[in-house]
């Protein structure tokens, strides 16, 4: 698999660089000179490398998330390619991606050797059991097996041209249903959200309700009910809803994703929190082409809002007027 970034302005690059060197403190490489000992920069002009630990995710289902190695040579001139060494029943490199193979918790020691330089790194493989005793309770989705069902009826007539809205009560039925009887009429578009839904439930349930087919675009609003629902944490919310981006990827490769910032509430009582992960992601996003963060969330005031949380069916417009303005492209429904 070949990830694609996004080029990012140098100044950004550099910053990046400097935090990824030192987030890896000590990590700092052996580097081969013949004598087989350590040498700094003032011995040999090589500097160091630096490669941070990585964890990457496998579930039941074997969805599973990648972890880019992002090399850092101290100086940067002196860069050379790296070959590594690892135990290859457990994870796979290729394109410095990393993807896991196996439903079992690991940590894999990984080696990066060239010709100057040598250092070693672990990959930490986390297995998600989404069912039984030792599944995480917020990956239950058996109240939403009619649901679920209905949805993946639906979502059987996706091809290759279909653009779907999926996640919460936003883009479920009974809130989008009537906007989408007339925006949707001459457009191959369907919405499957499902009422009450986390990004931990879509983790679990993606790919039984959009298939084996991978549409022209997935469209998501999900996060809210993270924090109103079950009380996550940012930190909590933002490696899921990264994970459940990054097994849309992977199952989909050719599909763009579009993912509509969470909407502020009336209630304000993690209105902080939506904020923050409102930021970070937005970054998280800055990174891809196959993922655009659409920044909905400072259109829609209160006053928008039927019961203070969802849009009223006039204010849906400026969702998917900002996604076709963040570069949407959504294609005509077939005569």
């Amino acid at each position: 698999m070949r990830i694609k970034w996004k080029v990012l302005p140098l100044a950004l690059v550099l910053a990046l660089s400097v935090g990824m060197f030192a987030a890896c403190g000590g990590n700092q490489s052996e580097q081969s000179g013949g004598s087989g000992q350590p040498q700094t920069d003032e011995t040999n002009g090589y500097g160091y490398l630096c490669i941070e630990d990585l964890t990457v995710y496998i579930n039941t289902d074997r969805a599973y998330t990648f972890a880019e190695i992002t090399p850092i040579f101290t100086v940067p001139d002196k860069a050379e390619e790296l070959t590594y060494t690892y135990d290859a029943e457990e994870i796979k490199i290729e394109n410095d991606i990393v993807t896991p193979l196996k439903r079992e918790d690991a940590t894999v020691n990984v080696r990066a050797e060239s010709e100057h330089f040598s250092t070693t790194f672990r990959v930490t493989v986390d297995y998600i059991p989404l069912t039984g005793s030792d599944a995480d309770p917020w990956y239950d989705i058996s109240e939403f097996t009619t649901k679920i069902s209905a949805n993946a009826t639906r979502c059987s007539a996706v091809t290759d041209d279909t653009t779907i809205f999926l996640g919460d009560s936003f883009m479920d039925d009974a809130y989008i249903g009537e906007y989408m009887s007339s925006y949707a009429a001459d457009k191959d578009v369907l919405n499957a959200g499902i009422s009450s839904t986390n990004s931990y439930h879509w983790e679990a349930m993606y790919s039984d309700i959009i298939g084996e087919t991978s549409p022209k675009n997935i469209v998501i609003h999900l996060g809210t009910n993270n924090f109103y629902d079950i009380r996550a944490s940012v930190e909590q919310t933002e490696e899921s809803l990264i994970r459940l981006f990054k097994y849309l990827h992977t199952s989909y490769p050719t599909t763009n994703i579009y993912w509509f910032n969470i909407t502020q509430r009336q209630d304000t009582a993690y209105s902080a929190q939506v904020t923050q992960t409102n930021a970070d992601l937005a970054n998280w996003c800055a990174q891809y082409d196959w993922i655009t963060c659409v920044n909905t969330s400072p259109k829609i005031s209160t006053s928008m809002l039927s019961d203070g949380v969802h849009p009223l069916t006039e204010y849906y417009s400026i969702f998917t007027d900002t996604l076709v303005n963040a570069g949407c492209e959504i294609a005509a429904k077939d005569a």
